[in-house]
């Protein structure tokens, strides 16, 4: 491992690409302070990923100001991995919008080197999704308020772990000889490993002189909706229907859904998500321009032994 005394303030750690990222961070060797609203959940990263010191799991409340201006003090970056797909006690315009610009605003005050947000693909402003259109707002004020930062705009992310898209059809799998398709099936996609997605985050922290501030993050090759679910089922050798929903019905049927437990629930707003590609638009600089080469659906998903626990994430 590399020694290194930068600090790293991290937001969001517990999720699926921030693990990842964490692990290759540590291996790095920076030193991560990762702010949460529960740090107990945090505390077996902090013991298997990292060097004794290396890591620090602190409480922050990413809604108050003087909170998350604490935790950031004597940091290097800021990373900003908070992001969620249902709307329950906090709102996508709460965590997708108004939190970014708190935290470009206070990054800024305090001279952060960089700032590293984790954004989506294809965001738009009045997007018929509040999930993808909180998302464009996000963006805008974080270049309204910091000069130096980095947006990833991931899409669909794969891999061992909290992996909610193919989770959802590998239990639905389970139990069920019919798996629904919405709309045609046709929906195009770039799922990218989330191995990949880490290492990007790791060559954003080492660019000097930028010339670029958003980067496309996806695989090597676009896939339908469909095509990804008949890759899934072979590779877990489950012979299922698949039967395609008309977007009027599955989007009735989500009201509902969005009540079921992970990773079974979908929201409307979803189903609007859904009806849109999810591909490079040839507009910004790809994985490749970072020097990371992705890999693609069929190359990794022979590594996807579910393990639960930490360490194994960039099998």
């Amino acid at each position: 491992m590399q020694k290194n005394h930068e600090i790293i303030g991290i937001f969001g750690g517990g999720s699926f690409l921030a693990k990842y990222a964490i692990e290759k961070l540590c291996k790095a060797g920076y030193r991560l302070k990762i702010g949460t609203r529960k740090p107990w959940l945090l505390n077996n990263i902090k013991t298997i990923m990292g060097s004794p010191g290396q890591i620090e799991i602190i409480k922050v409340d990413i809604f108050n100001p003087e909170s998350v201006k604490k935790f950031l003090e004597n940091c290097d970056y800021s990373i900003n991995y908070c992001g969620q797909l249902f709307q329950k006690k906090i709102s996508f315009n709460q965590l997708h919008n108004k939190w970014p610009e708190m935290l470009a605003k206070i990054s800024s005050e305090l001279k952060i080197k960089k700032l590293i947000h984790i954004s989506a693909l294809n965001p738009i402003q009045n997007h018929p999704s509040e999930y993808m259109s909180s998302k464009m707002l996000g963006e805008e004020n974080i270049k309204n308020n910091i000069k130096n930062y980095f947006i990833l705009r991931p899409s669909l992310v794969i891999g061992n772990g909290d992996d909610q898209f193919f989770s959802a059809f590998g239990t639905m799998a389970q139990f069920s000889p019919i798996i629904p398709i919405p709309g045609t099936g046709k929906t195009l996609f770039s799922p990218v490993h989330v191995s990949d997605c880490a290492e990007a985050v790791v060559k954003l922290l080492k660019i000097e002189n930028p010339k670029e501030r958003t980067f496309e993050i996806t695989g090597p090759k676009n896939y339908s909706f469909k095509n990804l679910i008949e890759i899934f089922l072979k590779e877990i050798k489950k012979k299922r229907i698949l039967i395609t929903v008309p977007w009027k019905i599955i989007k009735i049927q989500s009201y509902f859904l969005q009540y079921f437990p992970k990773p079974l629930a979908i929201s409307p707003d979803q189903i609007l998500l859904l009806k849109h590609d999810s591909v490079p638009t040839g507009k910004f600089p790809l994985l490749k321009n970072l020097g990371v080469i992705p890999k693609d659906i069929n190359s990794v998903f022979k590594y996807w032994i579910r393990y639960r626990t930490y360490g194994q994430f960039n099998k």
